[in-house]
């Protein structure tokens, strides 16, 4: 356990290590694109009701998994804006679970990444957790407090569930064309190399 709070730790003070002026732009940059690409969904039938599918995961799930929990939960925060006044009545919890979403799913893969599995296991292992984590929330929020029918609470979770796998897969080859990915991947490496420059210098 002491171990695994270590290296969580270790990876958080990575994460905030980042060049302040590239993380506050990277944020900037995902939290509009995440915005911006509320108006566009999908229609499909679950339970004999139509509902659609919103790709605003993509952007978040890009700052949890390629920058961290902390980025991922602000471009959460800020990017779900625009969708409160999507949904009919207004529902100001959607900032809060897509937040929610952000940070657990940055906090686990940050945990999952330096395991033998291959890394799209560990990012849908992520997201899959930070979706268990968010489903009681939604469920008790939007039923006891916004008073959306269970019925259509069900849907919602449903069409989560389906966003969150499908925004994993698009997000999986978009790191990699940043870049964040490999940077951390590489990171064991770079520290390893001055122990070895110095060995040969002693040679």
């Amino acid at each position: 356990m002491k171990k695994v709070h270590n290296n969580a730790a270790g990876t958080l003070l990575q994460e905030l290590s980042i060049s302040k002026t590239r993380l506050i732009a990277l944020i900037a940059l995902l939290s509009a694109l995440s915005n911006a690409l509320m108006p566009l969904s999908i229609p499909i039938t679950l339970l004999g009701v139509t509902t659609r599918v919103h790709i605003i995961q993509i952007p978040i799930l890009t700052a949890a998994l390629g920058i961290g929990p902390i980025a991922g939960a602000l471009v959460g925060l800020i990017g779900a804006t625009s969708m409160v006044y999507s949904v009919t009545p207004p529902n100001p919890f959607i900032i809060f679970y897509n937040g929610l979403l952000g940070f657990s799913a940055g906090l686990f893969y940050l945990l999952l990444r330096r395991r033998p599995h291959h890394m799209l296991v560990s990012q849908l292992v992520a997201v899959i957790g930070a979706y268990l984590v968010q489903t009681p929330f939604i469920w008790l929020l939007n039923t006891t407090v916004v008073g959306i029918p269970v019925i259509v609470a069900q849907i919602i979770l449903a069409t989560l569930f389906l966003e969150d796998i499908a925004s994993t897969l698009a997000v999986h080859p978009i790191l990699y064309r940043i870049n964040l990915i490999e940077r951390a991947k590489n990171t064991p490496a770079t520290q390893n190399q001055p122990k070895v420059a110095t060995a040969k210098e002693n040679k």
